[in-house]
């Protein structure tokens, strides 16, 4: 993914440019449709999304959980599973998603394992709403924005 488009996401701010190059190569940008689902244990599990513009619900057993929008990620990026293992993200409205490949952060976790810590500590963060100081990720166990 070009850098200059990755650097773009409000949550990779803190990053250096040095490890933004790092993961960058390892993005790719994906557009869903409104009311698709994305099963958390399919294919998107074992990946980084970011989420860059658009809206989604996450869902658990039948009840929305949480919703989400640009500046919000999920999806699996320890070897613990997510004690939601069942949960969803439907799209409400078209999802602009980046996507980091879990093979490519395994490998970044083999060169530049202090990229990948600032990648997840970057992720650990809500989004702030206007005026507001950012919060503690809430989501984390359920669709993993990066520290359980």
């Amino acid at each position: 993914m070009d850098l200059l488009r990755f650097a773009s996401l409000t949550q990779l701010h803190p990053l250096s440019t040095e490890q933004l190059a790092q993961v960058a190569p390892y993005a790719s940008e994906r557009i869903i449709p409104a009311g698709r689902r994305l099963l958390l244990d399919g294919p998107f599990a074992q990946e980084l999304v970011f989420i860059a513009g658009g809206r989604g619900v996450v869902r658990c057993a039948g009840e929305t959980v949480r919703e989400l929008g640009p500046g919000h990620a999920f999806g699996e990026l320890g070897p613990e599973r997510s004690a939601y293992e069942t949960a969803t993200v439907t799209a409400i409205t078209r999802l602009r998603l980046v996507v980091v490949s879990g093979r490519g952060i395994r490998a970044l976790r083999d060169v530049a394992p202090a990229t990948v810590e600032a990648l997840i500590a970057a992720c650990a963060v809500e989004p702030a709403a206007q005026g507001e100081a950012p919060l503690p990720a809430r989501h984390l166990t359920l669709v993993r924005s990066a520290a359980a």
